[in-house]
Order: structure tokens, then sequence, then C-alpha cells
């Protein structure tokens, strides 16, 4: 049996006649060219394996299987150089429609979570998504369904590895071209989560040179120069704060924050995030609706981050 194809229980061919014989092939070649173009060699092994065809019997009998499907409204190339002597199901009748309105549900949906979800589940999203595509008629819905995920453009393969050098905390040594310098820079950092921010896929982790957390869009880390294993004693410690907030139904909040308790000025939320510039950059996205309460030296650099900005509003 070739390796991924749908499973079929063999057939006894003493119960069946000359047209189930045909209606059976026509349904397993169908379900053999939706998983990949097959030549005829293929489809043949495919046949005697499932007891549909003995090994005597002509090509003949699949070209008229794979005319069947045709006449079904099927179309199927021809077997060619240019598809290296495969058939190849380009379309049929039995693609799925789905409309405007659908893609558009499914748009928002997957914005309001893809922030919050983790990046492996993502890349299964991706997967989820391309496969649906294979099956839908309309070219259009097609790319709209391939780019709902926000990785259409990034290496899947490369965000699979980081993603195991993050679980296994390994060390890098990779050539990174930061957008506010010039030159590419040798970095040695410590793996320690991927996540996906504002459409954009980063590398967290602990710079071993100059001793501070970074966050590395991966589509700048130009190569992975080598890897080794890593532990617990080169890692960002994170920042926990704790705030007040009047109200978070409109912004939701993220998977490292949590309610402690809710008062009659709002609620008391204590978060947990990876470095000081990122918990600055999301207390100052809640706007007058948050108070910082702790610590009392990152509230201070708060209050001082928002008389600069005023300072600029104010000319």
């Amino acid at each position: 049996m070739l390796e991924g194809d749908i499973v079929f229980k063999k057939a006894v061919k003493s119960e069946l006649n000359q047209i189930s014989l045909t209606g059976i092939r026509s349904l397993v070649l169908l379900g053999l060219l939706t998983k990949a173009p097959r030549s005829l060699e293929e489809i043949r092994e495919a046949f005697i394996s499932y007891n549909i065809m003995d090994d005597s019997n002509s090509d003949d009998i699949l070209r008229i299987d794979l005319n069947t499907l045709r006449a079904m409204g099927c179309e199927i190339s021809r077997s060619c150089q240019r598809t290296n002597h495969k058939y190849e199901l380009t379309k049929h009748p039995f693609m799925l429609k789905i409309s405007s309105d659908e893609i558009d549900v499914l748009r928002r949906t997957f914005k309001k979570i893809k922030n919050k979800t983790d990046i492996e589940i993502l890349v299964e999203y991706d997967e989820l998504f391309n496969k649906i595509a294979q099956f839908v008629s309309d070219d259009d819905t097609k790319e709209a369904l391939v780019g709902l995920c926000s990785l259409k453009s990034y290496n899947i393969e490369q965000i699979n590895e980081l993603y195991k050098d993050c679980k296994s905390n390994k060390i890098l040594n990779l050539i990174y071209k930061s957008p506010t310098s010039a030159n590419k820079e040798e970095m040695v950092i410590t793996a320690e989560k991927l996540e996906l921010k504002n459409d954009k896929v980063y590398l967290f982790g602990f710079d071993l040179n100059k001793k501070q957390s970074v966050m590395l869009n991966i589509k700048r880390i130009i190569s992975i120069l080598s890897k080794k294993d890593g532990d617990d004693s080169n890692k960002t410690i994170p920042i926990k704060v704790s705030f007040l907030l009047k109200d978070f139904t409109i912004i939701g909040l993220d998977n490292d924050e949590n309610i402690i308790e809710k008062n009659e000025n709002g609620y008391l939320i204590e978060g947990n995030y990876f470095n000081e510039f990122i918990a600055t950059q999301r207390i100052l996205s809640f706007g007058s609706s948050c108070t910082v309460i702790s610590p009392i030296d990152f509230k201070n650099k708060i209050i001082e981050n928002l008389k600069k900005i005023k300072d600029i509003y104010n000319g």
C-alpha cells in the first residue's frame, strides 16, 4: 500500500459484479488523486493491494477509470513530462464552497485568538487552512484561506526548529540584522520562547554577551551558526506587575494576566511579562483605565514615560 493512502478494506471480488468494481475503482482513484498526483504504476499498485484489480489486467482499465472520473466532472491532467508522468486532479465537483461571509467570520474569529495562541497551535491552524484550501474551487477563496493564519510568508520548517530550540533552552550562535543597525551582528542567545505579535513571529531569549533579554524578529535572523545545550542559569527573569484596571471587557487579558480580585474601583490584575520593555508597552496600551500598583520602581518609570510623552505632545 502506498504511504499516506486512504485505508480501504480489501474487496472480495467474488461478491462484486463488473459495475460494482468500476464504481469502487472510481472512488478509490478519486481518493488517491485527492491525496497526490499518481502515475499509472502507482494507481495499479494501490488497486492490486485493495484487491480490486488483478496483476494480469491491462492498464487500459486504469485509463477507463480515469475517463470515468472525467465524465463525472473531474479535471485530470494528462500524464506528461511536465507532471513527471503523473495524473493530477486539478478540480472536481465535490470541492468545498465557502462564501465570503464565512471567510469573514473565520477571519474575525481567528483575529481574536491568534495573539494569545501558542505558536505550535498556530502552525497547526496554518496547516489546516492550507489543507482546506486544496479542496476549494474558487481561487480568491483559496488565497483568503491560506492567508488567514499570518504565517503565510514564513518558513514553517524554521518556526518548528526554533520552537524545539526554545523547548530545549538551546544556546544559539546566530547572525542577526537589526532594523536599527546598518550592519549584521553575531549574537549568542538562550532561546526561551516563540510568539506571534502584531502578525510577526519573534524569538524571545537572553543575550549572553550583553546580559539582557532580547526579542528578535525571526525574519531578520540571517543564519544560525551553531547550537548547544543550555540550562536555567542564563535566562530572562520575568517582571511581575500588579495594576488596577477599570474595565478589560473590550481590551481583554493576555494569557499571562490574571484577575486577583474585583472591588468598587475595578479589577486588580497581576501580569507576568517577559521583560520590562514588554510590560511597559502592555501597561501603556490600557491608557487611562490602568493604574500601576507595584513594583514601585516600575511604576515610577511608567510615570516618567508618561511625562515624556506629554512633553512631546505639548511641544
